[in-house]
């Protein structure tokens, strides 16, 4: 069954354009952190996504690292849960020195790590991606998913420890990423 569902994706991956994959892959990514089942399909699309676009190769490799993560969340035993989280963190970390300046991998690392127990001692490495992610966006904001930067913009403002001003950019950037004007053909 597996093997078979491998089959599936594969085909569907390479028959679509990697972006569209790599929205798929999103979806599937977030519904793997409620979904055990979903993680390992999840990774192997994103391995899928990195082999057709090796340029995507540190973003999928800390969306691989998040997945193996995720792991630990849904292991039932505390050594397994460690194991699993550290084995997530240090893929999620490779992945990141491989794309220091993608906001996307930046974005999955920060969320990843803030989320974490305190005893992982993440929560200042999850701030300083915030911070990056925030000093990215005015020039490269329109080189990513747009659902996505809204999706980004949301959560910085709901949980990043902000300055005033970075509160503020968030605020008229949310502004503008909740105004599109409708595509005319």
């Amino acid at each position: 069954m597996a093997l078979l569902l491998l089959l599936y994706i594969s085909t569907a991956a390479a028959n679509e354009p990697v972006e569209e994959t790599l929205k798929r892959a999103r979806k599937q990514f977030y519904a793997a952190i409620e979904d055990k089942k979903q993680i390992e399909p999840t990774i192997k699309l994103f391995e899928l996504i990195a082999q057709v676009k090796p340029s995507y190769t540190g973003r999928t490799q800390v969306y691989i690292g998040a997945l193996v993560a995720l792991k630990g969340k849904h292991a039932f035993f505390p050594h397994t849960k460690l194991k699993w989280t550290k084995r997530g963190l240090a893929i999620m970390d490779n992945g990141l020195e491989k794309s220091p300046n993608d906001i996307e991998a930046l974005f999955i690392h920060g969320t990843t790590c803030y989320h974490l127990p305190f005893f992982f001692k993440r929560s200042d490495g999850a701030q300083r991606a915030f911070k990056e992610i925030i000093k990215r966006l005015p020039l490269e904001r329109y080189t990513y998913d747009q659902q996505l930067i809204a999706h980004v913009v949301e959560f910085l403002l709901e949980k990043a420890k902000l300055t005033s001003d970075e509160k503020t950019y968030l605020q008229i950037l949310k502004g503008k990423l909740e105004f599109q004007p409708p595509v005319v053909d």
